[in-house]
């Protein structure tokens, strides 16, 4: 089967889907080396990292319509374009959850409202800005966490359209991967204005993480898989509590707030997640198109092991060139300059145990700092802990 696989980083989608057997076109904003190899054909738009433009999206039906994919599987940079995302939708075979429930989904007000619903927490928010006590600055749409601002009157001069600011919920920020799988259509009989009808569907909770962030904002840098049984119970029945309504399918994602004991639903991501890094020795491409076309799941059993996906930040511009990056490194950069802010790439560690885990990351840290020297390695946030 011939796969597009359209995000803001395609890596480790385009890496599952080679090894499970697909042919893939990886659309995203970097191409970078691991990519370039995974990948029977790679295609850089920058614009998927930002805002697409018309001239953007007629680039992209030109590639998509020349690769003629049989299927194509979604990630992040589109919450922010859902008519393109409703474009791709029509005019290809999309593997994912419909332009009508990603734009509900991605929705702070009608999320919070539906939350207040099925008894899960979350914390309010509200479109003006708050006049006292602590909140966050949130843009509806986007993705990554760069956006996310702590608020205080002075902090947002010109707010953004879709602003909306969301109360400061204090505990450790995680995420949970899953897989929605929608309910059979049944036929109503004899009930009156006969039709079809969809049961509840069902929820397999893949793996609950911790995310990280980069030090003193809240982009996302990474994730560490965590086995706290009170956390995934806690998980599941959040999940139980809001998926068999909502309709989502295929592999989907959610942040959250852990603290006492009690989750506070942040937002929900009804798309592919970077988070499957972690999750990278279950057959998850199967899973999705599983969960989108109604065939047999595969079985899903995750790993008992730690697990930690860590994003390499450049502090301050780095020129690759002449860098020497180890063969596990990941997400590697085809050369040239990384600029302050930006990602230079990735690296991931396992172990039996979370010293083991931590450990484990030092000495590839240790490794860099080696190859690299204390001058590169200043500029760089490795974000291992």
């Amino acid at each position: 089967m011939r796969l597009a696989i359209l995000s803001q980083s395609a890596r480790i989608y385009a890496q599952m889907a080679r090894s499970a057997g697909f042919e893939v076109l990886a659309i995203d904003a970097f191409a970078d080396v691991d990519t370039q190899q995974a990948a029977q054909q790679v295609w850089r738009l920058p614009a998927l990292a930002g805002q697409l433009s018309a001239e953007d999206a007629h680039a992209l039906f030109e590639k998509l319509d020349s690769w003629q994919p049989e299927t194509l599987l979604i990630g992040s940079g589109f919450e922010a374009s859902i008519a393109l995302y409703q474009s791709l939708y029509q005019r290809y075979a999309l593997a994912g959850n419909t332009p009508a429930l990603l734009a509900q989904v991605k929705n702070p007000y009608w999320l919070s409202n539906y939350c207040a619903a099925h008894g899960v927490m979350t914390p309010s928010v509200q479109a003006q800005a708050p006049q006292q006590g602590q909140w966050l600055y949130k843009v509806a749409g986007q993705s990554g966490g760069s956006h996310v601002l702590k608020w205080h009157q002075a902090a947002v001069a010109s707010p953004a359209a879709q602003a909306y600011w969301q109360r400061l919920q204090p505990g450790l920020a995680v995420g949970a991967l899953f897989v929605a799988e929608p309910g059979p259509v049944k036929d109503q009989g004899s009930v009156k204005d006969q039709g079809s009808v969809k049961d509840p569907g069902s929820v397999t909770l893949l793996g609950v993480h911790a995310l990280k962030q980069r030090p003193g904002n809240y982009t996302y840098a990474g994730a560490t898989r965590l086995h706290e049984p009170q956390l995934i119970a806690a998980m599941q029945a959040l999940l139980e509590a809001l998926l068999p309504d909502l309709g989502l399918v295929g592999i989907n994602s959610l942040d959250a707030i852990w603290q006492d004991g009690q989750l506070h639903l942040l937002e929900i991501n009804p798309r592919l997640s970077a988070s499957m890094r972690l999750y990278a020795d279950l057959p998850l491409i199967h899973a999705q198109l599983a969960s989108c076309q109604g065939t047999l799941m595969p079985e899903l059993v995750a790993n008992s092991n730690y697990a930690s996906h860590c994003i390499l930040y450049a502090r301050q511009a780095i020129e690759t060139e002449y860098m020497d990056f180890p063969a596990w490194l990941e997400d590697k950069p085809e050369g040239g300059s990384i600029i302050a802010g930006q990602p230079l790439c990735s690296l991931y560690a396992e172990g039996a145990t979370k010293d083991e885990l931590q450990q484990a990351l030092q000495d590839k840290k240790t490794q860099l700092e080696k190859l690299w020297g204390t001058y590169v390695c200043e500029r760089i946030e490795f974000n291992i802990h």
